[in-house]
């Protein structure tokens, strides 16, 4: 994994803490035999000088490594459900609202609603390990990894426009009525069912809808220009060496001068102030 997807990573795992989504206390970083090397050669390197730290550091780095992940082990991953059993049964609800809460994160990240995108245990289905029992916070999952998918496109361009179309087009038509479903949770129920054999019951799309604005209410409260200013510097802070380029740098300010987030970032400012509005003015109606 390059340092720039890792760099999207610890990123979008700053942002989940402060929107208290459900991090394991470890989190896993797949494992690359370049990367490695590029470590080592980095550490020895940096330490010709210290003979003896040297030679602790050649040492260390003879012995067997392992990533380790903290994981329930009653926690199964998405493929291995029974999914029908899952999402019907007791607490049927409350998992469904916090999968559209997860669901909210991942649209803020540009991981939904993206052309064309297969809805299975490769999307951000497989950032997930589903429990029957919540944990002390409530909640039914636990996010492994997440990122800040990247859009390369100038924000002047029409693929540019068109993923904020879309989005926009998403969100206008959950906020506009959560009981009606929205194309893009359509198109996912339809992949899972038709492709997978992974039914949802009907009533699901209510409740992934009312969590995804329970999500976008988080965002919205807590996360601001500021905000993301501030996790940038919170992931400087974390580095000591920068090699090869300047990679890390590199991958730190891929995500944050690209204009995407901020710009989803204001359609969520906005469409759920125009719903907070509405939701005023028929309360006062009634």
């Amino acid at each position: 994994m390059s340092k720039i997807l890792i760099s999207q990573e610890v990123y979008a795992s700053i942002l989940e803490a402060s929107l208290n989504y459900p991090i394991n206390n470890s989190r896993l970083i797949e494992f690359s035999q370049s990367e490695f090397a590029e470590m080592s050669h980095s550490l020895l390197n940096f330490t010709t000088n210290n003979k003896n730290l040297n030679q602790f550091i050649k040492l260390e780095l003879d012995k067997s490594f392992f990533l380790v992940m903290e994981i329930n082990s009653n926690g199964k991953r998405f493929n291995d459900l029974n999914h029908k059993k899952y999402f019907s049964g007791k607490n049927s609800k409350e998992k469904l609202l916090q999968l559209g809460q997860v669901i909210a994160f991942e649209i803020f990240c540009n991981n939904f609603a993206r052309s064309p995108l297969n809805w299975n245990e490769h999307t951000f289905f497989s950032n997930l390990i589903f429990y029957n029992k919540p944990n002390s916070n409530g909640w039914y999952f636990s996010i492994i990894h997440s990122n800040v998918n990247r859009y390369n496109d100038s924000l002047f361009s029409r693929g540019y426009r068109e993923q904020i179309n879309r989005l926009k087009l998403l969100l206008f038509s959950i906020f506009q009525n959560q009981n009606h479903q929205s194309q893009e949770i359509r198109k996912m129920k339809d992949f899972l069912s038709k492709v997978l054999h992974i039914n949802l019951p009907s009533s699901s799309h209510i409740y992934l809808q009312r969590g995804i604005v329970i999500g976008v209410e988080s965002i919205v409260s807590n996360i601001s220009f500021t905000m993301l200013e501030s996790a940038k510097q919170k992931i400087k802070n974390l580095i000591i060496i920068d090699t090869q380029n300047n990679q890390w740098k590199n991958g730190i300010n891929s995500i944050y001068y690209c204009p995407f987030l901020l710009d989803v970032l204001n359609d969520f400012v906005l469409d759920y102030s125009n719903f907070k509005e509405k939701k005023i003015k028929i309360n006062l109606i009634l």
